[in-house]
């Protein structure tokens, strides 16, 4: 196992819940299975946790619908960003805290709302549809948009999402994972083109979103996954200055206060 690879993956994952470790820091994690390597102060060490926990499930288990609920299942290690019923489908007739809604715009003025009961008839349907296709990575970015889009968990969907995606392409043994864009400018893209996935109302408009995402995702070659970890150049002795500068606003109750706003993370539930 190239553990330079995986590093990719598990940083990937980890970066939809603000994974801040380098690549290099995770490498080193994965080859001495010590979590001391990773960034210190923050949740690095238990999204680390989740997403090994969560490949090694799936991987036992393979790409079905019991592989799915096994990688959420084994989102065990942090408070603060897994569910908290792990591995449990959706249902909010009977629980308020399976309440989801995704904010699609900055100000959280509209949102996406999932179905609020999730059978595994619906992680069949992915699943099949996934293995009735060419089985491409453009099919396999599908299966990482129709899990994240169906919120099937109460917490870290697109992560399972991410993980599921590249069981699906049983990649495993080539190991060119399917991952998420590095390159900030990138990602900001990717979110904002999955955030139309899921506002998207018909299966042309959903295709039109996923070509979108698929064009920012990286590609694939030694020399990139070499020089991805080298030491990025210090910006020590540099004025830095944000591109977009926060505006100061009135703060007004709004009917999702509670909800993370970040493109980046994953969605809050709402609990009524």
């Amino acid at each position: 196992m190239d553990n330079t690879r995986l590093a990719h993956l598990v940083a990937s994952i980890g970066s939809l819940n603000g994974y801040g470790s380098s690549i290099a820091q995770t490498k080193k994690a994965l080859d001495t299975g010590n979590v001391q390597y990773l960034k210190q102060g923050t949740e690095d060490s238990n999204i680390f946790k989740d997403a090994v926990a969560g490949i090694d499930a799936i991987k036992e288990i393979g790409f079905n619908e019991d592989g799915i609920i096994a990688v959420n299942k084994a989102f065990v290690n942090s408070e603060e960003e897994d569910p908290i019923l792990p591995g449990h489908l959706r249902n909010t007739l009977y629980n308020t805290d399976d309440n989801i809604a995704i904010t699609v715009d900055e100000h959280s003025q509209k949102a996406y709302i999932p179905k609020g009961i999730v059978t595994r008839e619906d992680l069949k349907k992915i699943v099949d549809n996934f293995k009735n296709s060419k089985q491409t990575r453009f099919d396999g970015l599908r299966v990482f948009a129709q899990l994240s889009k169906l919120q099937p968990f109460q917490d870290g969907n697109k992560r399972t999402a991410l993980i599921a995606a590249n069981a699906a392409l049983d990649i495993w043994s080539d190991e060119h994972y399917l991952v998420l864009p590095f390159n900030d400018l990138d990602k900001a893209e990717f979110s904002i083109n999955l955030m139309r996935y899921y506002d998207a109302k018909t299966p042309d408009k959903e295709n039109e979103y996923l070509k979108r995402m698929n064009s920012f995702l990286p590609g694939f070659n030694e020399l990139n996954y070499n020089k991805s970890i080298e030491k990025a150049k210090s910006l020590k002795n540099v004025k830095t200055k944000p591109l977009f500068r926060d505006k100061k606003v009135k703060t007004q109750k709004a009917d999702y206060s509670d909800l993370d706003n970040s493109l980046f993370n994953h969605s809050r539930g709402i609990h009524h």
